[in-house]
């Protein structure tokens, strides 16, 4: 277990208000039932949205943070299937000693191809990982997104990238300076009431 941050964990499983009586108890059991059993029997849980409309689909971890103290991880714009798919695959290898530094290249995410790490500025937090801020307490926790290549290789910012490889959100960017589009209309529409 990588006890490099001594920051407390304010989820649902470690807030002892949260199960100070037995109907917080019984309403936490209810409402994280699925996502707290990962937790403790995996280390971490997988949540997939499928975006709809002009939005890609995304998937993101939730539990790495709680269990490891690792990064929690965020993949957008690939099939929400796939998509949980290697977000698994990372949260072992980080689980196992991968670094998960801004840039650090991961192998053996996505077969023949790497993937790379990116931060997330906390604005993202509540828009895009509704799951995890309901789990941490709407405690902003360290999240690093997995930028993926085009299948010639290309990197997002490569002008000859596909287009799909390019649309990926630049998290590492707070939401007022990221360039305007879907992601940040997404953003938007998360945060109306």
């Amino acid at each position: 277990m990588n006890q490099s941050s001594p920051a407390p964990c304010p989820c649902v499983i470690c807030d002892p208000a949260a199960s100070a009586t037995l109907r917080a108890r019984w309403a936490l059991r209810r409402a994280w039932g699925k996502e707290t059993a990962h937790v403790r029997e995996y280390g971490w849980h997988v949540v997939g949205v499928g975006g709809g409309g002009e939005v890609p689909d995304w998937a993101f971890s939730v539990g790495l943070w709680h269990s490891y103290r690792l990064p929690e991880i965020a993949m957008v714009g690939l099939e929400t299937e796939d998509t949980m798919r290697w977000i698994n695959t990372a949260a072992a290898l980080l689980r196992d000693g991968a670094p998960s530094a801004p840039g650090t290249l991961l192998e053996g995410v996505i077969d023949d191809y790497e993937v790379t790490c990116q931060p997330v500025d906390d604005s993202w937090y509540l828009p895009l990982f509704g799951t995890a801020a309901g789990f941490y307490r709407r405690e902003p926790v360290p999240f690093v997104q997995l930028v993926w290549p085009d299948r010639e290789h290309r990197w997002p910012e490569d002008p000859a990238a596909s287009p799909g490889c390019r649309a990926q959100p630049r998290l590492h960017l707070p939401v007022a300076d990221h360039p305007r589009g879907v992601w940040t209309e997404e953003a938007a529409a998360a945060q109306a009431p």
